[in-house]
């Protein structure tokens, strides 16, 4: 089969639970495989084209993939369906952003406002537990709208919004709908957004979160940190970034660029181990001598964290794509 048929199937299964993937697959291929031959029967040699053209009808007889992955489970196995997920993930991805930006700035603001003596503690505990409390909250009620939106508050009865409706799916909208491509482009833009919000860690003044009284307005980066490990820095979170770089311009992640990605993570977790555990890299008048080793070797703990459950997920993510 020809890679037309490869998307559609990827297409369908990935609306479907990565244990039944494999199967459904085979599954599939083996149905349009034996559709296609029965529309070649009358050919004792067919030509490529007539193939393609079988190929192209069998599809879309088939019809949406997104429809078709439905009639693979009895009942809705999921809180969130096929059509509403894209609604889903967009909504997370642009309202619990900017839910987070005004938690923080009114925390902030109103902590400046009502107390006396502001202290860094005082101000990260409260803006911290508030800013995740609204998210939770937040992510609860995006869920359940529009949970409830897809089944239909009357049971599945619920009629379709008035409006135009869609046209026909056709194999041409397919050739459009690469989920896989989609999806690494998508995550391809986001991480290259991270990697800038971490170059620009140590350039930020405190006084930006309104704590510059603690240390006149400096960085909240130790000044006599040498400028080795700056660059160091930064030459990691570059050569990370020219790999997100090609997974958008290539739309595809390689086994062989993600282990390269691997390699730089763990990489980049080892130098900054070495650099919280060998110097104070935290501006000393942000913290008190007491406390500085253990927010240092918390900080290690929660950097090897993050790494280990990135390559989990990453690892889960390629799998499934495969």
């Amino acid at each position: 089969m020809s890679a037309l048929t490869d998307i559609y199937v990827d297409n369908v299964i990935g609306h479907l639970p990565e244990k039944s993937r494999e199967d459904i697959a085979a599954e599939i291929r083996a149905t349009i495989n034996d559709m296609v031959e029965d529309r070649l029967g009358e050919f004792d040699h067919p030509a490529e084209d007539q193939s393609a053209a079988a190929e192209r009808e069998v599809l879309e007889e088939l019809g949406d993939p997104i429809l078709l992955s439905r009639e693979y489970t009895n009942s809705p196995q999921h809180f969130i369906g096929p059509a509403s997920y894209p609604l889903y993930i967009w909504s997370l991805r642009w309202v619990l952003p900017t839910i987070a930006v005004l938690s923080v700035l009114t925390n902030v603001i109103v902590h400046i406002a009502t107390t006396p003596q502001v202290r860094l503690g005082a101000l990260l505990g409260q803006t911290i537990g508030s800013t995740v409390t609204a998210l939770l909250i937040a992510f609860a009620v995006i869920t359940i709208l529009i949970g409830l939106g897809d089944r239909g508050l009357d049971g599945g009865t619920t009629q379709q919004l008035p409006g135009p409706r869609s046209k026909a799916w056709n194999v041409d909208d397919l050739r459009r709908k690469d989920t896989k491509g989609a999806q690494i482009r998508a995550e391809a833009v986001l991480n290259l957004i991270f990697i800038v919000l971490l170059a620009l860690i140590p350039l930020i003044p405190t006084s930006l979160v309104y704590v510059g009284h603690l240390n006149n307005g400096e960085t909240f980066i130790n000044p006599d940190l040498g400028a080795g490990w700056l660059l160091g820095y930064w030459g990691f979170l570059t050569l990370m970034a020219v790999i997100e770089v090609i997974k958008l311009v290539r739309s595809s992640a390689s086994a062989g660029l993600l282990i390269t990605g691997v390699v730089l993570d763990v990489a980049m977790a080892v130098f900054l181990t070495i650099a919280l555990l060998t110097q104070p890299v935290l501006h000393p008048d942000l913290t008190s001598a007491s406390s500085a080793e253990v927010q240092q070797v918390i900080t290690v703990i929660a950097i090897w964290f993050i790494v280990i459950w990135d390559q989990i997920s990453t690892w889960r993510a390629h799998r499934a794509n495969r």
